[in-house]
């Protein structure tokens, strides 16, 4: 059987003594192996040993995609919903279905059920967030064990329901920001190694040929989800404006932005700043104060600065 016949899935949203009702494997010497059976659960101990392993992903064959969907689905909805689950499991939870959305929709942007996935995702982030505040603290100040892109994306994701919220978008507004944030670089997961590593070099320090290649990475899947009529116009525009700003100095060269573009593409910035140059959420305010003065609304600016005080960021 190929790999292609195997779907990773985040070991955190297959909990412990939770019974499955599809095989779950493992990957071990070039092998995938069961590793729980249809009917049964992972016993607490061998899950937390896993854990300390530093082991992060289950695999699914895609014929049970749609049972691991409902099993994902059930164990949300049950974990948000329960009065007993920390804030802390349910964190876990919601970030665990949302790096694994972001995840598969890098492997295959075109997937219909991988953005359903991510759709989902977003909602629950909502969710999560709205009725659990502290939620917003706990995902911005931990590193995801998916890398910096997905670390960036959360980050990205959970600042903008919250400041758009605070900036009066509607329900609908958030639903697409929301999503669009979750999935707004991965395009550069896409690509070859190479203009992935782009990333990591702060906009300043990139060679010409680099920002090229850089500006190119939204390009190619937002042509690919265009082509899908399952994908809002509203959640794609989004993603292909991440990189604007005022002056128009962004690879679309854009001068106007609406306000849920202008909301993306501050905290796009602003969080690729504390992730490219690892500084800290005071730092990097900073120097987007300084830096980005004129590239967005000064009003903007000032509000997010506000916000992240109220959300004790800073």
């Amino acid at each position: 059987m190929s790999d292609r016949s195997y779907t990773p899935v985040r070991i955190t949203t297959i909990k412990a003594e939770r019974v499955v009702s599809f095989p779950v494997y493992i990957f071990f010497k070039d092998q995938y192996l069961e590793y729980v059976q249809p009917g049964s659960s992972i016993e607490k101990e061998k899950y937390q040993k896993l854990r300390k392993q530093k082991i992060t992903k289950f695999f699914i064959k895609e014929a049970d995609e749609l049972s691991y969907q409902d099993f994902l689905d059930s164990f949300i909805e049950e974990t948000l919903n329960s009065s007993t689950s920390t804030v802390e499991e349910k964190t876990e939870a919601v970030t665990g279905m949302s790096e694994t959305a972001i995840e598969r929709l890098s492997d295959d942007p075109a997937s219909e059920a991988s953005f359903d996935l991510t759709r989902k995702a977003s909602k629950n982030l909502q969710k999560l967030i709205f009725e659990n505040p502290e939620s917003l603290a706990n995902i911005f100040s931990q590193d995801s064990e998916s890398g910096p892109i997905i670390s960036h994306s959360m980050n990205v994701c959970v600042l903008s329901i919250k400041f758009g919220k605070k900036k009066k978008l509607s329900d609908e507004q958030i639903d697409y920001l929301s999503t669009a944030a979750l999935m707004h670089d991965i395009g550069l997961m896409e690509r070859d190694k190479q203009v992935a590593k782009l990333f990591d070099v702060p906009k300043s320090e990139f060679q010409p040929q680099q920002k090229i290649e850089y500006n190119d990475h939204c390009k190619g899947v937002v042509t690919l989800l265009s082509e899908r009529p399952y994908i809002n116009k509203a959640v794609i525009d989004l993603i292909e404006s991440h990189e604007e700003n005022l002056q128009g100095s962004g690879p679309l060269k854009m001068k106007k932005l609406t306000p849920s573009q202008e909301i993306l593409s501050l905290i796009n910035t602003y969080d690729k700043k504390c992730v490219t140059q690892k500084i800290g959420p005071a730092e990097a305010l900073k120097e987007l104060m300084i830096d980005e003065l004129g590239n967005y609304n000064l009003n903007l600016l000032n509000e997010f600065k506000g916000f992240l005080k109220e959300e004790k960021l800073i």
